[in-house]
């Protein structure tokens, strides 16, 4: 080798790590920034921020865990063991809150739609084969729902079972996981289960349950937490919420089909993309704006079934924070 060609390649060497230089410095000065969430396409928002690069962009560093509920997330995000919690608004919340924990509910994700049914009730089949109907002969059958007698489809549940004269504390309710799902019904563990896209979909079309009802179209239970880390610095926490909101604009209306949307959704639920097409879907707010009325309304279910641990409803300044 010639000292010209030592040369050249020492010279080469030097501007490819010259022109690497800036991205690494940017790559260790981003913040890290840990996310829990519960796999549902409702928090779609948040799949298509990190997998867009919205969250890089805003100068962070996401690393994604799931989570089996969104009621098992307030303690870490209380905690700062996670930083943002992509869940449901649920009893474990409010009594977090009560506590003095602190976390707030930021931003609501999956609405309720207008058609479709995303998140339902079904009858187990063999069941409704048989004549059970949604109505009072309901009572005293083994309900499944991801959560425990808290958690938003508990509220979900609750909110169906009004129109037929019945309470939470008229069944017997089963926490069922996402994953374990499927096998409680075929199994015949649980008469009934409310679960949410692609899930209730998948079982219809599976002849494993059908669907006789859903939580009432224009509501939202989901949506996103903050803890400690972000509560405590605005700034971080309105660039995290802007990443956030780019997504949820991009997926309102037939944006929430685009390939790059639908791959997000499929690599955090792990549900094929043909099934993730398939399934209805939820609305989205390109603001992220929080449903206040479920907010009021899940804490007064749940003090009525005497869920919460405390007497009296809590005002909107200690559960909420707005960015």
């Amino acid at each position: 080798m010639t000292s010209r060609t030592r040369f050249l390649g020492t010279g080469a060497a030097a501007a490819a790590a010259v022109s690497a230089f800036p991205t690494a410095i940017f790559a260790q000065g981003r913040k890290a920034l840990t996310i829990g969430y519960v796999p549902s396409t409702l928090f779609a928002p948040v799949f298509v921020a990190v997998e867009k690069g919205y969250l890089r962009d805003a100068g962070f560093e996401a690393t994604l865990s799931p989570i089996v509920a969104g009621a098992d997330s307030m303690s870490l995000v209380a905690q700062g063991q996670i930083d943002v919690a992509a869940a449901a608004l649920s009893a474990a919340f409010y009594n977090a809150v009560n506590r003095g924990l602190e976390v707030k509910f930021v931003a609501a994700t999956g609405y309720q739609p207008r058609q479709g049914r995303p998140s339902a009730l079904l009858i187990r089949q063999d069941l409704y084969d048989g004549g059970l109907r949604l109505g009072p002969a309901l009572k005293g059958k083994k309900f499944g729902w991801i959560g425990n007698s808290g958690a938003a489809s508990a509220y979900y549940v609750a909110r169906i079972l009004r129109g037929v004269g019945l309470r939470l504390t008229d069944i017997e309710s089963l926490n069922v996981p996402n994953p374990d799902q499927q096998a409680a019904l075929e199994r015949k563990a649980i008469d009934v289960l409310f679960t949410s896209a692609p899930f209730s979909d998948e079982f219809a079309q599976k002849h494993l349950g059908t669907i006789v009802a859903s939580p009432p179209p224009g509501i939202a239970a989901a949506g996103i937490f903050f803890g400690p880390a972000l509560l405590r610095n605005h700034d971080n926490a309105s660039a995290v919420m802007t990443a956030f909101r780019k997504a949820a604009a991009e997926i309102v209306g037939p944006g929430f089909f685009a390939p790059a949307n639908v791959d997000a959704y499929a690599k955090y639920t792990k549900q094929p993309v043909d099934v993730i097409k398939a399934a209805p879907r939820y609305d989205f707010k390109p603001d992220l704006r929080i449903d206040q009325g479920t907010l009021e309304d899940m804490q007064r279910e749940f003090l009525a079934d005497k869920i919460l641990t405390y007497p009296q409803p809590l005002n909107e300044v200690r559960l909420v924070a707005r960015f």
